[in-house]
């Protein structure tokens, strides 16, 4: 029960990544829209899930496994050009980053 409490928080924080750094995207380009490509809906929730599921997984290497994730859905998926892909990319490794933050510092509090 503890393992599915911890991957809905998970799931709720790399969806919140997501939307997140999409949403700073969008205010930093003009032009197309990462959400105009038809597999978004479905790279963004395979994206999310792996994530989430790589949060399970240390610091260090967990996070690298996310970036990883990130990193296919961003440069494989969504078909935006090298520049752009580099900076949505750096806006989800930043909140990555500060989502682990969060769940260590979350961990610390309640002595886990």
């Amino acid at each position: 029960m503890v393992y599915l409490a911890a991957l809905l928080v998970f799931v709720v924080l790399k969806t919140a990544c997501w939307l997140v750094s999409v949403a700073v995207f969008r205010n930093t380009f003009n032009g197309p829209d990462p959400a105009l490509v038809p597999s978004y809906r479905t790279t963004a929730m395979v994206a999310i899930g792996a994530a989430a599921l790589a949060s399970f997984i240390p610091f260090p290497a967990g996070y690298v496994l996310g970036l990883a994730v990130w990193a296919w859905a961003v440069f494989g998926r969504l078909g935006l050009k090298t520049g752009k892909a580099v900076v949505l990319f750096g806006c989800l490794a930043a909140a990555s980053f500060v989502s682990r933050l969060v769940v260590l510092g979350v961990m610390d509090f309640f002595r886990l």
